[in-house]
């Protein structure tokens, strides 16, 4: 993918003047609040079980951190004007908070898994979606380890979790049931080197402005030189944060920030995640670069930090809407599952200003 981002920036494809068909219309089907509470229930029931008190509750995806990281958003200055939106409406720099994790709890990172990078842009201004949260100075980006999601809808993924959930058996016999299912989910389950080499996507879609939609990745400006280890070398089960700390001790590293315009409804859908929107149908176009500090991190104290706090794709200003099924059940998922770890936690839930909020 990065040399076709490459020759596309060569021959002049990614900053051509932005086409902006008109997006597809949202279809909720029927049943979607239904499956949103049931998964809202399963991911109760599960951190109740696996956090019985006093044990500390964590979050119900994403819980093992590699580490919170300081950087810059950077927004550049000479995007196309159609894009001029938002967050992205003029050149400026904004603090940044970056939390990296792998999906699954206790899973020795050489085991393959869906790795995530989630973003906290602060000194955003302008009212935000989520209540309670309108006049936080903050906005969210959240990423996976990969451009497309492993469900269709709620009701799909809830499916998924209850049989997860139930058994080991009826996880088996659920995959076997749903074959595309199993092939996703193989795909989104990868070994990785570095979390700095990532090539991370947004994998649903997000309005940009009033008329357009747009995914989000964020690539590698360069490629990272570690090799996956091999199991003989009895490598630590947190090869990932041992390496992001060592990156970090001795220099800045950069990523570019991407918006991906959908071109054409039928093969780039706002309903289906599982759908990958190609780049040579619709090419990346750079609207900020990220600039990773050189720092020291991996305390006791920021790494607590990190795991307090809660992101959201909905934490955003509106023009930056989610879009889609799977985004429309994660508004009410996220809300409530960040209140019921941090109850359950005793802990209250706080949107930071600036790095001077986090004080060791």
């Amino acid at each position: 993918m990065r040399n076709l981002l490459i020759l596309l920036a060569l021959t002049g494809l990614g900053f051509t003047s932005c086409t902006t068909p008109k997006i597809a219309e949202e279809r909720p089907p029927k049943g979607e609040k239904a499956a949103t509470e049931k998964i809202i229930g399963l991911l109760k029931e599960r951190l109740e079980k696996d956090y019985p008190a006093p044990a500390r509750t964590k979050r119900d995806a994403h819980p093992k951190q590699h580490g919170l990281v300081k950087a810059e958003f950077i927004i550049e200055p000479d995007i196309p004007s159609q894009l001029k939106v938002g967050i992205f409406r003029e050149a400026k720099t904004y603090e940044s908070w970056i939390r990296y994790s792998n999906l699954s709890p206790g899973n020795p990172d050489l085991k393959k898994d869906s790795r995530g990078m989630a973003i906290k842009v602060m000194g955003v201004a302008g009212k935000k979606m989520l209540p309670g949260l309108e006049d936080a100075l903050t906005q969210d980006f959240v990423f996976m380890s990969t451009q497309v999601f492993v469900t269709k809808d709620v009701k799909g993924f809830g499916n998924l979790l209850g049989s997860i959930n139930r058994s080991k058996l009826n996880a088996a016999l659920h995959f076997l049931t749903h074959p595309r299912l199993v092939g996703l989910f193989l795909k989104v389950q990868i070994q990785i080197p570095n979390l700095l080499g990532v090539e991370w996507g947004s994998t649903t879609p997000y309005l940009l402005g009033d008329g357009m939609a747009v995914k989000y990745a964020v690539l590698p400006r360069t490629p990272t030189t570690e090799s996956i280890p091999d199991k003989k070398d009895n490598v630590a089960d947190d090869y990932l944060r041992e390496r992001l700390v060592a990156n970090l001790a001795e220099e800045d590293v950069y990523l570019d920030f991407y918006v991906q315009l959908q071109k054409d409804p039928r093969t780039m859908p706002i309903e289906d995640p599982r759908k990958l929107w190609k780049p040579e149908e619709s090419p990346f176009i750079k609207v900020a670069t990220i600039k990773v500090l050189k720092q020291t991190f991996d305390t006791p104290e920021q790494q607590l930090y990190g795991d307090n706090l809660s992101f959201s794709p909905w934490h955003a200003l509106p023009v930056h809407r989610p879009l889609g099924g799977v985004n429309r059940g994660r508004r009410a998922i996220y809300m409530t599952m960040s209140a019921f770890r941090h109850d359950r936690n005793q802990e209250k839930m706080a949107e930071p200003a600036s790095w001077a909020d986090f004080r060791e």
